[in-house]
């Protein structure tokens, strides 16, 4: 079995995952939502979705996603962006590149769960 998501790679490195976001705002059988708010350069560390989900971007902005495995992948993230992800990613953080505070809404839809295997 590999390691596709980067799950066994995060364990070897002690690596302890963290919340989807910075605030959770709403939570019930159907959704959680979330609020991520990046002051410029910070990074929301290493963390896994196991739900699809929606981000709406509330002040725009770029930035950085890093994978476990070291891919970097550059975002742009204008004022009433909106990305809809609909498959299980691998381990990664999230960092502010911008000179402007990183404002969104990511929505999980619980009604589906993602597993590893």
């Amino acid at each position: 079995m590999g390691d596709k998501y980067g799950l066994k790679l995060a364990a070897e490195r002690g690596i302890k995952l963290r919340d989807i976001g910075s605030k959770l705002l709403l939570e019930n059988e159907l959704i959680r939502m979330w609020e991520i708010k990046l002051e410029p350069g910070e990074t929301l560390d290493f963390h896994i979705h196991y739900h699809p989900y929606l981000v709406i971007s509330l002040a725009g902005g770029v930035g950085e996603i890093e994978t476990i495995f070291g891919q970097k992948i550059a975002t742009d993230e204008p004022m009433g962006h909106f990305i809809f992800i609909n498959e299980m990613r691998a381990v990664h953080r999230l960092t502010n590149k911008s000179n402007v505070t990183y404002l969104s809404r990511l929505t999980e839809m619980k009604s589906v769960t993602w597993t590893a295997d």
